[in-house]
């Protein structure tokens, strides 16, 4: 049985389409699962400050927030973290809580979040407690 080259590249075409949606699913499955979320404390611009600022005793001037997302650990102060993530106010346990994060007590830039993605937290700027 003869097939024509027409009928044979587009059989080509749809198989090899076909194995690279399959194959590029495979790639971003469990993609969200593997995010690891992350707390920073920052000033209202997102840029990370000391520790301190965020420690829930503390009585000092400015707005600080607990600023969650899909950063990586390890960030210096100074640094500037990208929208998307959620502010929560470090004076806040009930939001604390809702978080993952220890209710009071201070908070060190580049802590993991229990719960992470599906918990409720990040992928929302500006939402939380303080903002």
């Amino acid at each position: 049985m003869a097939v024509s080259n027409r009928i044979r590249a587009a059989l080509t075409t749809t198989v090899l389409a076909t194995a690279a949606t399959g194959f590029m699913a495979g790639c971003g499955a469990g993609e969200d699962e593997g995010e690891e979320q992350v707390a920073y404390c920052t000033d209202a611009d997102g840029n990370i400050v000391d520790d301190d600022y965020c420690d829930d005793s503390y009585n000092g001037g400015g707005l600080f927030f607990l600023y969650i997302g899909g950063f990586r650990s390890g960030l210096p102060v100074g640094s500037r973290l990208p929208s998307g993530g959620t502010r929560i106010d470090p004076r806040d346990s009930a939001a604390r809580q809702r978080a993952g994060l220890p209710a009071s007590g201070k908070v060190t830039g580049g802590t993991r979040v229990s719960g992470g993605i599906g918990s409720g937290v990040g992928g929302r700027a500006g939402t939380g407690a303080g903002s």
